[in-house]
């Protein structure tokens, strides 16, 4: 039997309870039998689902961690083809051959395009205004604050916190 079926079922017969349609101590009697089997159907059903859960959970770190490992082999690999990539650069620019032609490859040392680079030496403060980008994000630890405390914020509310599953 389905989760959804077994909670279905004991909603409906809560509800039959509720609204006074058993009638009889022999069909009350019925009823209570028929429940209680629910109710170890769905202690059944929870269990499997918790296993499954915990299953998935335990895969899903294991590759979650695989995939640190991969992340951090594919950063060695680019930072070695950047130095080894900044060695020959150096190489052809210390003995003047700005262009080589291998069988396999067209190398050549040529000026980057695009933007020039800008450094900046002194603090953003320090600009005159018209050169800075001031940006406005809502404090939300001060909202959270004033929120708690009983004060009104416009188009601010506390949210439910919500609720979660256990399993352990």
């Amino acid at each position: 039997m389905s989760l959804y079926a077994i909670t279905t079922e004991i909603g409906s017969i809560i509800d039959a309870m509720l609204d006074g349609g058993v009638e009889g101590t022999e069909a009350s009697l019925a009823l209570d039998e028929h429940l209680s089997g629910l109710d170890a159907a769905l202690e059944d059903k929870a269990e499997s689902y918790a296993i499954v859960i915990k299953e998935l959970e335990v895969r899903a770190a294991a590759r979650r961690d695989e995939a640190t490992r991969i992340r951090d082999l594919a950063a060695a690999d680019e930072a070695l083809a950047e130095r080894l990539k900044r060695r020959l650069k150096e190489a052809m620019e210390t003995t003047g051959r700005l262009k080589l032609d291998t069988p396999k490859f067209r190398l050549s040392v040529a000026g980057n395009g695009g933007k020039q680079p800008l450094n900046i030496t002194v603090p953003a403060e320090d600009l005159p205004e018209a050169l800075r980008v001031v940006r406005l994000e809502p404090n939300k630890d001060a909202i959270r604050a004033a929120l708690e405390a009983g004060a009104s914020v416009p188009g601010c509310e506390l949210a439910p916190r919500g609720t979660s599953l256990r399993i352990r």
